[in-house]
Order: structure tokens, then C-alpha cells, then sequence
């Protein structure tokens, strides 16, 4: 499926909006369309260079919106349900973590 996303591709330049393939949900994942995402210094940092982040990426970590698929072994959301979520990386280690 094809979506719509605001494009990180290089430091100190505009997000691009592009067309993205995004496949089917693994058994434990959810595909939600966003219909809302905050916007954080965690985002503008890594816009500026100040932490790393891969590019090409798709930023904001903070979304709200509509579960649109499920993965096999999902068992606490449904299609339709209406959800928020924080997909930031917690590895319980690192400095942002600790």
C-alpha cells in the first residue's frame, strides 16, 4: 500500500512529501494511519544534526490514528480501534534511556 509521508533526507533541509510503500503488519505488528503526530525536539534535533537518525527516514515518533491492519498474534487491538502510541526505541541502556 502507498501512503503519503513527510520525508527526512538531509540535515538542515525541508522534510519532502512522498509516496512510500508500506507492506502488511508481521504477527506482531499493527499498521495504524496517522492522523495526527506530534512534533518534538527529539525530531527538530535530529533535523539539525544534533543526533543521529538514518536517512531517508519518516520522523515523529508520537502518533495518533486508526488500526488498519493487525498482525497474526495481536491480541489487545483491533481494525477500527482508535490508538496512540510513544514507537520510540527503549533498549533500557543508553544515556536517553537511563
Amino acid at each position: 500500500m502507498k501512503i503519503k509521508a513527510a520525508v527526512f533526507r538531509e540535515i538542515h533541509q525541508p522534510l519532502s512529501i512522498e509516496d512510500v510503500e508500506v507492506g502488511e503488519p508481521g504477527p506482531d505488528e499493527v499498521l495504524v494511519k496517522t492522523v495526527a503526530c506530534g512534533v518534538c525536539h527529539s525530531d527538530l534535533h535530529a533535523l539539525h544534526g544534533a543526533i543521529a537518525a538514518p536517512r531517508p527516514t519518516i520522523l515523529g515518533h508520537e502518533p495518533a490514528g486508526r488500526v488498519l491492519a493487525v498482525g497474526a498474534r495481536v491480541r489487545n487491538v483491533a481494525v477500527g480501534d482508535h490508538v496512540i502510541a510513544c514507537t520510540s526505541l527503549f533498549c533500557g541502556e543508553c544515556v536517553q534511556c537511563v
